[in-house]
């Protein structure tokens, strides 16, 4: 393992050396010489000081022998390599604690290493509980980061690319929502994130070494945690929305979890968003910059690199389409290509393979339909998509949204909104002939038609927005007349 100065530097801290090194000194230095040598420190006395320099960088130490030095130094050379099988042979024992334990050594600060679902994997033992500050009590205790911390980091750090991939980022003391300066690092393995490490700088001030130390840490750990985060038996530790997206079942207490630390709920109303970016971009460090940047540019919102597309998560409590879209154009400006495909709104998460589906659709019947658009929504091509499905519960994915709320009504209240709907149009909206077929008096279908419409969010008097409509309901009877009236409610093979 070759050194910077900086990296001696911190481990001759307790001997409080006079540092004079730029900050921007590399890993280069291979040992310790008395004499000048190629990729070597000089160590030398002079007017009763030892000196370990290279080129225009050096340490000064005052009042100590020149062989006590001499030999400290060469240590640290042997202490690192050291230090380098022990970290080897701890990831490759999974053992994570060790790994953390071993990094004090360097630090003389304490750290801690989550997953990528903000769950504690190891935080250096060398601190109780009660030592640190309250957010390290927390996590020690309950082994989560709290939901409190990680929305106060959001807020107040979203200037700051917290998810800037495998870049190490300095959050400064100055900020009320940490104590200490804190070096933090989102994980990645080629686009999936796996967690975070966070040094919090307790006990002295950080440095280029310490960055440098961290960096050349990851190159080591990172494939064991994408490995753990791979393995079926600790599936809680998978990303849950990725696990949604490929159609697996995930616990309902996990899912709830993960929508708390992002602030949402489980009857929160949600829409996908998947973005393609033009062919000479579709690499994975195109879409990482790319999802970095959005993320950055608009809160509440779970970015998710795939490939050569990205999935936007988002929920509409808190933005709308026309708001991501606008943050997607913002974003690329006119620096890239892109076409970007929007599903229907979806209560809940339970379907997102679903509606990752139809805005997946959206762009690939836009392009049939109406090429050259960049922005397709699967509103506008539902009928084809419901023309081509054969799975009934994509089928009722796809069904028009204000069909699906008036359902969700009829289900929960039994207002028969639905029927009302359905004779409306049957009887081409006259009013006459619908309460005639009803057998209800013309002033009172007049009532209820305007409290339908009032429930409505699209004009029905908009010849495609009627068709589809109509379309939902006769899908939606059949399918009810077929596997009774939970159809939609429950999982159909």
């Amino acid at each position: 393992m070759r050194l910077s100065m900086w990296m001696i530097a911190n481990r001759l801290h307790a001997l409080e050396p006079e540092v004079h090194i730029k900050s921007e000194a590399p890993m280069e230095l291979r040992g310790a010489r008395n004499v000048v040598a190629p990729g070597c420190v000089h160590v030398y006395e002079q007017n009763h000081d030892i000196y370990i320099r290279y080129e225009d960088d050096f340490i000064r130490l005052h009042d100590i022998g020149f062989n006590y030095v001499f030999n400290v130094v060469q240590g640290i050379f042997d202490f690192y390599n050291d230090w380098t099988a022990k970290i080897q042979q701890a990831t490759y024992d999974m053992d994570f604690q060790k790994i953390m334990d071993e990094c004090w050594f360097f630090f003389g600060n304490p750290l801690i290493l989550m997953d990528g679902s903000n769950r504690c994997l190891a935080m250096c033992s060398q601190y109780s509980d009660d030592e640190v500050d309250p957010e390290w009590e927390y996590v020690s205790r309950n082994r989560y980061s709290s939901l409190g911390f990680i929305r106060k980091m959001r807020r107040s750090y979203s200037v700051v690319d917290m998810y800037s991939k495998n870049r190490v980022q300095v959050l400064h003391k100055d900020n009320v929502e940490v104590y200490y300066e804190t070096l933090t690092t989102a994980i990645y393995y080629q686009d999936f994130y796996c967690g975070r490490l966070n040094v919090l700088g307790k006990e002295r001030d950080f440095n280029n070494g310490d960055i440098q130390v961290i960096e050349y840490l990851l190159q080591i750990i990172t494939p064991a945690l994408y490995m753990l985060q791979n393995q079926d038996t600790l599936n809680m530790r998978r990303g849950v929305f990725h696990e949604l997206i490929q159609g697996k079942k995930v616990m309902s207490s996990m899912l709830k979890s993960q929508l708390d630390y992002l602030d949402w709920k489980p009857g929160d109303v949600f829409q996908v968003c998947v973005l393609k970016l033009s062919r000479e971009y579709q690499d994975s460090g195109s879409c990482a910059l790319v999802s970095n940047q959005i993320r950055r540019n608009s809160l509440n919102i779970y970015i998710m690199p795939n490939k050569d597309e990205i999935i936007i998560i988002y929920n509409l409590r808190y933005m709308d389409k026309s708001a991501v879209l606008e943050t997607i154009r913002v974003t690329l400006q006119k620096d890239m290509d892109y076409q970007a495909g929007v599903s229907s709104p979806a209560v809940g998460l339970q379907q997102l393979k679903r509606y990752y589906q139809q805005a997946e659709a959206a762009i690939n019947y836009g392009n049939l339909m109406k090429p050259g658009k960049k922005e397709y929504y699967f509103y506008d091509y539902a009928l084809y998509y419901m023309i081509e499905s054969s799975d009934p519960q994509n089928l009722y994915c796809a069904l028009h949204p204000d069909v699906l709320h008036l359902e969700e009504l009829d289900r929960r209240k039994n207002t028969g909104w639905l029927e009302l709907l359905k004779n409306y149009f049957d009887n081409e909206c006259s009013l006459v002939n619908t309460a005639k077929a009803m057998y209800v008096h013309r002033n009172t279908l007049v009532y209820r038609i305007g409290k339908l419409t009032e429930l409505m969010h699209y004009d029905w008097d908009d010849i495609y927005n009627r068709d589809y409509m109509k379309q939902s309901i006769l899908i939606l009877n059949f399918y009810r007349k077929k596997y009774g009236e939970d159809f939609g409610q429950m999982d159909i093979k």
